[in-house]
C-alpha cells in the first residue's frame, strides 16, 4: 500500500469534521494532504467507493488437539460483563484526541523527585485560616500549579504552540492553564484563563469551580478551550508515576504523582519527610531535554522552598 503523508493539522481537522482522511486527495509536496485539502473536500465531498469483494483464499489445514468442552467464541465485553456498550460521544472525542496526540507528537518524558516536606507543613499551617477567610480548603495542587506557572514564565517555550501554516512557534501573551478533571463521563480539561495573574488562593478557587462544573456537565465550551499548558494529577488516585499524554496542539504537559512518606537524614538524625514525583512530557520537535530538565528543576526549587510562592 502506498504510504500517504498527512499533516497533523489536516488530520485533526478531518477528525473534527468526521471526514475519512483516506478519501482526501493531497495537493502538497509529494502528494501530502494539507489542511486546505480537507477544507476543499468538506465543500465537495466525494462518494465513498465501494469496498472490493474479498479475494478467495484457502486456509492452511492445521491439526489442533481436540477439546472436551468447546466454548463458543465471544467478544471481550460479552465475556466479562455480559453486555455490549455503545461508546458515548464524549468517549469518542477523548479517543480521537488521544490518537491525534500520539500520532502528531515526538514524545520526550523527564521525571524528577521533589522533597515536599516543607510544603507539607506549610499547607498544614495555613489550611484552616485560608478556609475560614475564603471558604477554600487549599490543596497541594494549588501550590504545584502556582510553581508551574512561575516556571512557565521563565521557560515560555513550554507554553507555546506550533503553527504549521506559517511554520512558526507562537508564544502566548498570557498563560491559560488546563487542569485535567476525572468525571463520570470521562476525562475533561477545563482551562483557567490568565492563570499567571492569579494568586494561589484564586487558582484553588478556580480549580474547584471548573472541576465542579465539569463533573456536573455544566462547563461552558469557552472554559474548555485555549489552553497553553496542562496539569494532570494522577496522584489523586494514588499513582506515583505516569507518562501523561500531551493535550495537542499544546507542546507540553505535567503529571503530578502522589505524595509519599520517606526517611531522610538531617544533621545525622533520621527524620520523616515527604516526596512526590513530577513528570513533564513535551514535544521533542520543539523542546530539548535540557530545557525540560531545567524547567522541572525550577519547579522543584519553588516547591522545596514554598515560602517564596506567596499564598494570597
Amino acid at each position: 500500500m502506498e504510504k500517504r503523508f498527512v499533516t497533523p493539522l489536516a488530520r485533526s481537522l478531518a477528525e473534527k469534521l468526521g471526514i475519512n482522511i483516506d478519501l482526501v486527495k493531497g495537493t502538497g509536496p509529494g502528494g501530502r494532504v494539507m489542511r486546505e485539502d480537507v477544507i476543499a473536500f468538506s465543500k465537495n465531498p466525494q462518494p465513498t467507493p465501494a469496498a472490493p469483494a474479498p479475494a478467495a483464499s484457502v486456509a492452511p489445514i492445521q491439526q489442533t488437539p481436540a477439546t472436551p468442552n468447546p466454548v463458543a467464541a465471544s467478544s471481550t465485553s460479552e465475556a466479562l460483563s455480559g453486555k455490549v456498550e455503545k461508546v458515548a460521544p464524549i468517549r469518542k472525542a477523548i479517543a480521537r484526541a488521544m490518537k491525534n496526540s500520539w500520532s502528531s507528537v515526538a514524545y520526550v518524558n523527564l521525571v524528577n523527585e521533589i522533597d515536599v516536606t516543607n510544603l507539607w507543613y506549610l499547607r498544614k499551617k495555613v489550611v484552616e485560616d485560608i478556609q475560614k477567610t475564603t471558604g477554600l480548603k487549599i490543596t497541594f495542587l494549588s501550590f504545584i500549579s502556582k510553581a508551574i506557572l512561575i516556571a512557565l514564565q521563565e521557560f515560555p517555550i513550554l507554553a507555546a504552540k506550533y503553527d504549521e501554516a506559517t511554520e512558526s512557534l507562537v508564544y502566548p501573551s498570557t498563560i491559560n492553564l488546563g487542569i485535567a478533571v476525572d468525571t463520570d463521563a470521562g476525562l475533561m480539561v477545563p482551562v483557567i484563563k490568565d492563570a499567571q495573574n492569579l494568586s494561589m488562593v484564586q487558582i484553588g478557587l478556580e480549580i474547584n469551580r471548573l472541576a465542579k462544573a465539569a463533573r456536573e456537565r455544566k462547563i461552558k465550551a469557552s472554559e474548555m478551550s485555549g489552553g497553553s499548558f496542562t496539569i494532570t494529577n494522577y496522584g489523586s488516585v494514588g499513582a506515583l508515576y505516569g507518562v501523561p499524554v500531551i493535550n495537542f496542539p499544546e507542546i507540553a504537559i505535567a503529571g503530578v504523582g502522589a505524595i509519599q512518606s520517606n526517611v531522610r537524614w538531617v544533621n545525622g538524625q533520621a527524620t520523616e519527610g515527604k516526596v512526590m514525583h513530577l513528570t513533564v512530557a513535551a514535544d521533542h520537535r520543539w523542546v530539548d531535554g535540557g530545557t525540560i530538565g531545567r524547567f522541572i528543576s525550577r519547579v522543584k526549587e519553588l516547591l522545596e522552598k514554598p515560602e517564596i510562592l506567596g499564598i494570597i
